[in-house]
C-alpha cells in the first residue's frame, strides 16, 4: 500500500527541507503552459502551476534551480512561501492525482 500524503505533511517538508522547496518550485513551473513559461505570467485559470501573483517570481526561481544553482536566503524563503501557497497542488501530485506534465 502506497503512502497517502497530507497537505500538512507536504507543508512540513517544505518548511524544513530546502530541496523540497526547489523540487516544488520546479514542479509548479512545469505545470505552466508554454506561453506562460515564455511570458512569465499566468493566463490559464486551470488550477495548475503558479497563480498570477507568483508567476513571474516563481518562473525566475524555477529557471535558477534548473540551471543547477540552489536557492538561499531571502530567495529560498520567498520560494518556500510560494510553494506553501500552492501546496495543495504539490500534495495532489505526491498522491498521483496530478500528472507530471
Amino acid at each position: 500500500m502506497e503512502k497517502t500524503w497530507t497537505r500538512k505533511e507536504i507543508n512540513g517538508l517544505l518548511n524544513t527541507r530546502p530541496e523540497a522547496v526547489e523540487r516544488g518550485i520546479v514542479r509548479l513551473y512545469k505545470w505552466q503552459t508554454s506561453a506562460e513559461k515564455v511570458g512569465e505570467h499566468t493566463s490559464a485559470s486551470n488550477g495548475r502551476g503558479f497563480n498570477v501573483i507568483w508567476a513571474q517570481r516563481g518562473t525566475y526561481y524555477a529557471r535558477w534551480v534548473l540551471s543547477g544553482r540552489h536557492l538561499t536566503g531571502k530567495h529560498l524563503a520567498s520560494a518556500r512561501k510560494c510553494c506553501l501557497i500552492h501546496s495543495q497542488q504539490l500534495t495532489d501530485f505526491a498522491n498521483g492525482r496530478m500528472d507530471a506534465a
